[in-house]
């Protein structure tokens, strides 16, 4: 029945906007004013006319009753003539007028009587994105001029997100007003261009590949924008990047350009090996038929070698590696068995890219209209493989896979203008993604682990994660927009937004199989027990969860939206905004149905959040105070629905423990690993021998509440602008959060809260991975539990509604004018969350969205989030000196460091709450030496005191630490110092350069540019400055679960010496660092250009 009703929702506003043809600016601009005379009465029916040059762009419209005007629908450009006549009125002409993407610009006109029609008077003047009466909310614009005068380290448009003030570099990636990264959008030409599976950390598609969505040399503008009010911006709770793609002129122009980025132009390290990148492009616009047909292209090849991380033989790197006998052995024992020789040298990554864009622009058509076509494909290639620092295995040369993509986005616009003022945009678009892994061998080659004659143990074979991971991804999108005048001082908007989302995941981890072996005498068969055959000590299979399947996931998603706006010119000086949108999603497909799950825990693993309608009202408002466009008071409060990073639905498809695939253990006495040898390599044996025991579900269960809402923020901003000085604004703004409907992740297999520990700890078992299963109990004195529901593992998402998150920022800026551009901004955050959700598999959201002490596992308290980053300046300049043509440029971010805090590891996965997973605060004694409240155990090399003395000093040392003694620390309690980078960029043009001082021909030149970049200056001055110190974010192990002592841990109990619970045993490193150096990031690096335009 929803379906029904949606199509038919559907076709009517399809059928309107066939019937008449309409301000949308997803990716356009427009111009908004009033024509006066020089008395300052209104003149009606004056016409008001923007045309373009350069690409025979022209649009127009007549003035109301009240002497109001809206040109919209322009690409955003700097070349633009607008033009104001009415009948016995002398025409006035402003020229070289700038509209800039999602921005209405304010133009009056004051028009002078006359007899006869007379050559209008030109003046030449600008438009500012920062005061105009459709800037409400929090956002940046930045030009494709910025673009070329900046530094980019990866010369892709998302390196200059970060030039948004409020936009945060803690955690995993680009966090837009404290909101989870994942929960941001990008949109390309009016199409979604995001990584909308989210595995990436990008959040552009190819993002695990290091590919980008488009060249940057494609992109004409885009906006960073955080609270739009507009109700046509959809899909994110974030951040969203709005982009829009050069078009065509109707002149030809082009650029060939060369990057170049080289081990050479980097300061020395002994940690940094041989690099280079290098990248080639070319441009080519151009005019099919003038003023009718136009086209642009942009090619983009990259080439990049990166040495692979860690030690090789014959290496001066630490860390395991094994001995050339032990390889030489090995290698004659894996040959008969079809494996290509091994070996243990350097080994060189590539990450080869491949961006392509075509873009067809045809005007003059029936209704006024012009129809963009534009197809933008991207190819990326990445290896992986690298060898640990640490522990005791080496990776073999072939232990490695090459991560691939390929995306394909097609789209077509139709923007549609008649004389009445309607406006209509119409965007349909396609994008293909074919995502996946593959082996350095053939991936039936399984994946072994062997020790050799010392304590290092050789990996080799197909990388066990990778034998089967493939995902496959279709967007298919419309979207309408109508805009109609009504009266004087209205303009509403109707339109619908739609997406339907295709997917394939592929999962199978050990399809062929991970088998392990005490020596190369077991790998080989001549060990004293092997009896002539290969004996592994283990060996695991994975295999598809439901027979007759391949074990891939597949579903299918919807989100439709239906919005109307209007907007309000509620004086000359006072524009308002409001609208109201209605966002729902829809899941056609369900997972398998698990009777146990049901029966237990009275969940259905087939419900899924679909058909839940979520509401997103929205006003905001722009106040010229003084009525001269140099004092702006602006400012709204709305709601943003966004969507989650996908991968999380998909999980409850994989993990219902019926489906995707199955994990298969054989590793003891009862269940024995299978013979090893060439039939077993061939055919996987699916069962352990002795026992005959096969694969059976997983343990994990993942389900979503049945009412679960897809994440919201409800945004409040309020902000003023002032232009005290002829091209200088001083802007200061705010910008709260709240967030609605943010997803909670808990475990409801486990049977309860226990007790607590000596340190207050909420302990769900009596020991280290002994959980308590619902319906079980346990034994004090052997602090083991039993019992109860099969599973110790089934999680559920719900909805949490306390995170919240407040920005101030305070800046100025300079247009660019004789020559100087520049801007400075402060920012200051304050960022609060229950959970942050930094991962992709739910039992890592689990695990480190919310370490755990003091509070139970489904209390919903604050906490700092990983998102925080209280303190950021953003300042970047510009000067074109004028004589010679050279451009010099500065960009400076000074930002506080990661937020962090430190949990347990070793032993049981460092599990201190008997939850059974790894994910437990620390507890900072006051007293390293006082038994009550810490215990080391023996650890190789260092002696108990010395591991008490050294963590006393560490504790000591940092504050973070010390002003926590005596209790468990707080989440995301600790901070990485200030980081400072200085980027410079100097671009030349040589005909400028040599004309300014004679000596060659410069009309040879004149169109030949070099650049260079030096990214880290300061390290290039002095190389001591410029150090990126790291800790990391979220969640680090610091102390060593070694073992305990006999009986529970729980208080209650009465176990352990006093009679307060069983202490653990823990070890801790005197060479544990808080930071250590990020060593590319610290070291200065360079790149240089080249650049022929014509």
């Amino acid at each position: 029945m929803i379906s029904t009703r949606w199509r038919l929702a559907v076709g009517a506003i399809v059928m309107a906007a066939v019937a008449s043809v309409a301000s949308a600016q997803v990716t356009t601009g427009s111009v908004t004013g009033r024509v006066t005379d020089k008395n300052g009465n209104p003149l009606s029916g004056a016409t008001v006319q923007v045309k373009s040059p350069s690409t025979g762009f022209v649009r127009g419209a007549q003035t109301n009753l009240e002497g109001r005007y809206m040109v919209a629908g322009i690409e955003p450009g700097a070349d633009y003539t607008i033009t104001a006549r009415r009948i016995g009125f002398a025409a006035d002409t402003k020229e070289m007028q700038t509209i800039s993407l999602g921005t209405t610009s304010k133009l009056d006109f004051t028009l002078s009587e006359q007899a006869t029609q007379l050559t209008g008077v030109q003046i030449v003047a600008t438009t500012d994105p920062v005061i105009a009466p459709s800037k409400t909310g929090v956002g940046t614009t930045i030009t494709d001029s910025t673009l070329h005068r900046l530094p980019s380290l990866n010369r892709t448009f998302s390196d200059f997100v970060a030039l948004t003030p409020q936009i945060s570099n803690s955690g995993p990636g680009l966090s837009g007003g404290g909101a989870n990264n994942r929960y941001n959008n990008i949109q390309i030409d009016g199409s979604t261009e995001k990584d909308m599976f989210g595995l990436g950390s990008t959040g552009q598609p190819g993002g695990q590949a290091g590919g980008k969505s488009i060249g940057i040399e494609a992109v004409k503008q885009y906006q960073v924008l955080l609270s739009p009010y507009d109700v046509r911006y959809g899909n994110f709770s974030g951040a969203l990047i709005n982009a829009v793609t050069k078009s065509g002129a109707n002149k030809f122009f082009g650029s060939v350009y060369y990057y170049l980025r080289d081990s050479a132009l980097t300061r020395k390290s002994p940690n940094l090996g041989f690099f280079r990148q290098q990248q080639y492009g070319v441009t080519l616009g151009g005019p099919i038929v003038k003023d009718k047909a136009l086209f642009f292209i942009n090619l983009e090849p990259q080439q990049q070698r990166n040495p692979a991380s860690g030690p090789f033989v014959g290496g001066t790197i630490t860390g395991p590696v094994a001995t050339a006998a032990d390889i030489s052995r090995l290698n004659g024992i894996i040959s008969p068995l079809g494996y290509k020789a091994v070996n243990g040298d350097a080994r060189t990554n590539t990450n080869p890219l491949q961006n392509a864009f075509i873009r067809l622009d045809f005007q003059g058509l029936p209704f006024n209209s012009i129809l963009t076509i534009r197809d933008n494909y991207a190819h990326a290639e990445q290896d992986v493989f690298s060898r640990s620092t640490s522990g005791t295995t080496f990776a073999m040369s072939d232990n490695g896979y090459t991560f691939k993509s390929d995306k394909s986005a097609y789209v077509a616009q139709l923007k549609s203008s008649l004389n009445n003022g309607m406006y209509n945009e119409v965007f349909v678009g396609l994008t293909h993604i074919r995502d996946g892994r593959v082996t350095f061998i053939p991936p039936s080659s399984p994946q072994l682990l062997v020790r050799g004659t010392g304590s290092v143990s050789m990996q080799l074979g197909a990388e066990r994660s990778s034998q089967a991971n493939q995902l496959d991804q279709d967007v298919y999108e419309f979207t309408e927009n109508l805009t109609i005048p009504v009266g004087n001082q209205h303009r509403v908007t109707f339109g619908t937004q739609n997406q339907w989302y295709k997917v394939r995941n592929l999962f199978g981890q050990n399809k062929y199989g991970f088998w392990q072996f005490n020596s190369l005498d077991s790998l080989a068969g001549t060990c004293a027990t092997c009896g002539g055959n290969g004996t592994a000590s283990s060996y695991q299979i994975g295999v598809p969860g439901q027979t007759g399947t391949d074990g891939a996931v597949r579903f299918h998603q919807q989100t439709h939206a239906l919005y109307v706006q209007d907007e309000w010119a509620a004086s000359n000086r006072l524009t308002v905004t409001a609208g109201l949108r209605a966002d729902v999603s829809m899941f056609p497909d369900k997972p398998p149905f698990n009777q146990g799950v049901r029966d237990t825990l009275g969940r259905n693993t087939t419900e899924l959040p679909s058909g839940n309608w979520q509401i997103s009202p929205r006003v905001g408002f722009n106040w010229d105070v003084t009525g001269d466009g140099r004092n702006q008071l602006r400012g709204g409060v709305g709601i943003f629905t966004g969507q989650p990073a996908f991968v999380w639905m998909s999980n409850e498809y994989q993990n219902s423990g019926l489906s995707g695939f199955s994990q298969l253990t054989c590793n003891n006495t009862t269940n024995r690993p299978p013979v090893f040898n060439a039939a077993s390599v061939a055919t996987p044996p699916t069962a352990c021998a002795g026992s005959g025991l096969t694969a059976a579900a997983g343990g994990e269960v993942d389900l979503a509440a049945k009412n679960l809402k897809f994440p919201q923020s409800l945004r409040y901003t309020f902000g003023y602008d002032h232009e005290f000085k002829r091209d200088y604004v001083f802007t200061i703004e705010g910008l709260y959060t709240r967030g609605l409907n943010q997803l909670f992740y808990q475990n409801i297999a486990l049977g309860g809260v226990q007790g607590v520990d000596r340190y207050g700890r909420v302990m769900y078992g009596p020991a280290p991975a002994n959980p308590v299963k619902v319906g079980g109990t346990y034994n004090p004195t052997t602090a083991v539990a039993t019992g109860g529901y099969g599973r110790t593992q089934v999680f559920e998402i719900t909805n949490s509604n306390k995170d919240w998150a407040f920005q101030w920022t305070i800046g100025v800026t300079r247009r660019y004018v004789n020559n100087l551009e520049a801007s400075l901004f402060y920012t200051h955050s304050e960022v609060k969350d229950v959970q942050s959700l930094t991962s992709s598999t739910t039992i890592s959201q689990y695990q480190f969205g919310k370490s755990y002490g003091a509070t139970a596992q489904n209390v919903q308290d604050l906490g700092t989030s990983v998102f925080q980053q209280p303190h950021r300046v953003v300042f970047s300049t510009t000067y074109t000196f004028p004589n010679t043509g050279t451009d010099i440029s500065v960009q400076y971010t000074g930002e506080s460091g990661q937020r962090f805090h430190y949990t347990y590891g070793g032993t049981s996965s460092g599990d201190m709450n008997g939850d059974g997973i790894g994910n437990d605060l620390l507890y900072i004694p006051t007293n390293v030496r006082d038994s009550s409240q810490i215990i080391f155990a023996t650890l190789s090399g260092s002696t108990l005191a010395q591991q008490q003395d050294a963590f006393e000093s560490f504790i000591n040392s940092h504050k973070c630490l010390k002003t926590q003694v005596g209790r468990i620390m707080d989440r995301n309690s600790c901070e990485e110092p200030f980081h400072h980078l200085w980027n410079l960029s100097v671009r030349q043009r040589l005909g400028t350069l040599f004309g300014s001082i004679g000596g060659l021909n410069k009309s040879r030149l004149k169109d030949v540019q070099i650049q260079w970049d030096v990214f880290n200056v300061a390290n290039l001055i002095n190389e001591d400055w410029g150090r990126y110190q790291t800790a990391g974010f979220g969640s680090i192990n610091l102390l060593q679960y070694a073992s305990k002592e006999n009986g529970s841990m729980i208080v209650n109990d009465g176990q352990g010496p006093d009679g307060k619970g069983a202490r653990a045993r823990y070890t801790f490193s005197p060479t544990t660092t808080f930071t250590g150096i990020a060593t590319a990031t610290s070291a200065y690096r360079m790149q240089l250009g080249v650049r022929y335009s014509f």
